[in-house]
């Protein structure tokens, strides 16, 4: 579908805006962020290339748009979850709480798509006012939603709930990849049948933040 090449309204401006969005996640869906042009996007999309930079300066201001989109999605399914832990009337398990922490993430294909690019690619080429809304705007997610977890985890103390988020954030860059090789590689692996090196993302952040809270437990 073509859309009208002269946006007017504010609604018509969003939702052109949501629109080339919409192009570059079908785009992401089959190809690596390295082989999507922004001219790709814009014939995606049905626009000219050079409305796509009036409303995104830079590819890296686009896709990380795109990012903080899944990250709002994200926060409000895994609060949605936390709240629903909250209202049981027994005390939720640690293994009940990192199954919904594990569980929402899975649910997010394209927020793990972008996760391991975002502080190496995306956090480039933006301009100080893009950078200052984008921190800005998860600093205010991680306090609401860690402040959700020290509910649910009452052995936490102040602040471990945000901490325990940007460890995640950290552990999702590492398995991520890991557990993701190129292609390449990947055939490699299996024809060497190198075994240690494959894998299973979800498996893996399950047993380790596991380990996290048992380890933030041992030490309060």
């Amino acid at each position: 579908m073509v859309i009208k090449q002269r946006a007017i309204s504010g609604d018509e401006k969003l939702e052109r805006r949501e629109a080339i969005l919409d192009a570059a996640v079908e785009l992401l869906a089959r190809d690596d962020y390295h082989d999507i042009s922004i001219a790709r996007i814009a014939r995606k999309a049905g626009l000219a290339k050079g409305t796509i930079f009036l409303y995104f300066r830079t590819k890296e201001e686009l896709f990380l748009q795109l990012q903080i989109r899944e990250y709002k999605s994200w926060f409000e399914n895994i609060n949605s979850r936390l709240h629903a832990l909250l209202q049981k009337k027994n005390k939720s398990s640690i293994d009940e709480f990192v199954n919904n922490v594990v569980a929402s993430v899975g649910s997010h294909p394209l927020m793990i798509r972008l996760t391991p690019i975002l502080h190496v690619i995306l956090e480039r080429n933006i301009d100080y006012k893009t950078a200052l809304e984008f921190k800005r705007f998860l600093l205010n997610e991680i306090r609401t939603t860690g402040g959700l977890i020290e509910q649910c985890i009452p052995f936490l103390q102040k602040n471990d709930g945000a901490r325990f988020l940007l460890h995640l954030q950290v552990l999702l860059i590492g398995l991520i990849q890991l557990s993701r090789p190129a292609p390449l590689v990947k055939q490699v692996i299996e024809r060497e049948r190198m075994e240690v090196f494959q894998l299973n993302f979800e498996e893996q952040l399950l047993e380790i933040l596991t380990l996290l809270i048992n380890g933030m437990k041992a030490n309060t």
